[in-house]
């Protein structure tokens, strides 16, 4: 199913993804409650994930803060990481961009995340390391968990494990679902 989820999201024009990433910002924006938050936790898209950029220039221009997830250490839970405007990124582990170590350590009330596929339920498909369900079961509280990708990584059915983390809201570039 992830390999099959992967080259779906792979298949897709340049175009149509830089199309779907403008659609997604409005839809996020118009739809995701955003008044009491203060933190929000993004990712910078890689293996052509749906481009997170076009919402972080909107959410900075509300005076969000934005942070980015690091991997410290493989199969730990992450941290996130202060990422402002400008701001240098680095290759982290895993070869995932990331804020240096000098950035701030911060707690977001938001997370979005990245992810393979998705089904109808709220379940989500990552890349199988397991990352943010580690870190967003370590955490004290627990942050709004925003899934963005989209529309054609929808699947049918995830089989899902009692670890794993459901989806609060599923934003693409055609709809927002809440779960």
């Amino acid at each position: 199913m992830r390999n099959k989820a992967k080259a779906k999201r792979a298949a897709l024009s340049s175009s149509l993804m830089q199309q779907a990433a403008n659609q997604a910002v409005e839809i996020f924006l118009q739809n995701i409650p955003l008044e009491k938050v203060n933190v929000i936790a993004a990712y910078y898209a890689m293996n052509n994930e749906l481009t997170i950029l076009p919402l972080v220039e909107k959410l900075w221009a509300k005076n969000k803060q934005i942070c980015l997830p690091s991997v410290i250490e493989n199969n730990q839970p992450m941290i996130f990481r202060a990422w402002q405007r400008g701001d240098e990124l680095i290759d982290g582990l895993h070869n995932i961009k990331a804020p240096d170590d000098n950035a701030l350590i911060l707690v977001p009330d938001i997370i979005i995340m990245p992810l393979v596929a998705f089904d109808k339920k709220g379940n989500r498909l990552g890349y199988g390391k397991g990352y943010y369900d580690r870190t967003v079961a370590d955490m004290k509280r627990n942050p709004l968990l925003v899934g963005y990708a989209y529309s054609v990584q929808e699947v049918e059915n995830i089989e899902y494990e009692s670890h794993d983390v459901p989806l609060d809201y599923l934003v693409s570039e055609k709809e927002v679902r809440k779960f």
